[in-house]
């Protein structure tokens, strides 16, 4: 969890990064911006924090070789003497910069902050943050004199949508610190690991997420791969696999690879297949397998839309089933030639 409430912001710099392979510029300030008021200063806060709410964590994955630009060396060099600040954030620009040679990769403004006093899961520590702008919207403003109105349109920045965001928390070092990265114009799969791979050198951090997420994945893949009806798995049957997996991680806080089985999987041949498939699984993505862990709500929802509910029966019927598999029965109709479903209820509503 991410606490803002008592976080200022107290060095601000503001550099242009253009698209180094399209030739375009890269405009460097020599001052760091000094705000006219609380009012814009409160804003620019809420612009670049209020994205980050979530448990999704990266660090670093190493530091490279110290005459090399490198954000993570960036990082240790400002949280070790905040005089180095301005001259830190030409280097994260250059770096930036450097990174921006794809034709689809858009140039903008990019910004690095100094933010003190913020609270990430229970620990007050400083946060350095490097923003990009990439899209601009029009906007209008209405001006009004004495009795008469006048309107004029303009170009602008939407402080409810950041583009592209990264906060460095001064926090576990040693493991790469704590990061927290915010990517909305990642859709092109060409560019997409611009910003968190080629630019900040990072990796997702191994905490309650990653472990959730990949567990979920394992599950998804094996009822998916294993429980088909080719192995003689009726899709319903498949669907209750899902389903209960999905209300297991919705119920627990905490993780355990014997409650797992017990309550999901019953039966010893399917606890072996499993086994089987999840040693298989961790294999190919090089994971080490974790038996017990936190479980993230922020992992099971944003996997909960993978966990399909429904039968698709040729293009005539969709059948929604949420529970109560045991209520469905299947069979093939000789005399028509024809698989057939049989729904049994108490009430229709």
């Amino acid at each position: 969890m991410i606490d803002f409430s008592r976080t200022e912001l107290t060095n601000f710099t503001i550099h242009y990064v253009g698209n180094k392979g399209l030739g375009e510029e890269l405009t460097l300030s020599d001052k760091e911006v000094k705000f006219k008021d609380d009012f814009v200063k409160e804003t620019l806060l809420r612009y670049f924090l209020t994205p980050f709410k979530t448990d999704i964590y990266h660090q670093f994955k190493g530091k490279v070789d110290i005459s090399l630009n490198s954000v993570a060396n960036i990082c240790e060099d400002i949280f070790t003497s905040r005089n180095k600040f301005m001259e830190q954030s030409k280097l994260a620009a250059e770096h930036l910069y450097n990174q921006s040679m794809h034709p689809k990769v858009k140039g903008g403004e990019f910004y690095t902050c100094y933010f003190r006093d913020a609270v990430v899961d229970g620990e007050l520590c400083d946060a350095i943050g490097f923003f990009k702008t990439e899209n601009k919207e029009s906007y209008l403003k209405v001006y009004q004199h004495v009795d008469e109105f006048d309107v004029d349109c303009d170009n602008g920045i939407n402080i409810n949508k950041l583009d592209k965001g990264c906060l460095v928390f001064n926090t576990e070092k040693k493991k790469g610190y704590k990061i927290s990265i915010i990517d909305n114009n990642n859709r092109n799969a060409e560019i997409a690991l611009y910003w968190e791979e080629d630019f900040l050198n990072a990796t997702i951090k191994p905490n309650g997420y990653y472990h959730t997420k990949n567990f979920i994945d394992a599950s998804r893949g094996f009822c998916e791969e294993v429980l088909t009806e080719a192995n003689n798995v009726q899709k319903q049957d498949q669907m209750m696999m899902l389903n209960k997996s999905t209300g297991y991680f919705k119920e627990k806080d905490k993780f355990n690879i014997k409650d797992f089985e017990k309550d999901v999987l019953v039966e010893p041949k399917l606890i072996t297949a499993f086994k089987d498939y999840r040693s298989d699984f961790n294999k190919k993505l090089e994971l080490t397998a974790i038996d017990e862990f936190d479980v993230s709500q922020t992992a099971v929802k944003k996997n909960q839309k993978y966990m399909k509910s429904v039968i698709k029966l040729d293009k005539n019927f969709h059948v929604y089933i949420h529970g109560r598999h045991d209520y469905v029965e299947r069979g093939y109709d000789e005399d028509k030639g024809l698989k057939y479903m049989k729904l049994y209820f108490v009430n229709e509503e």
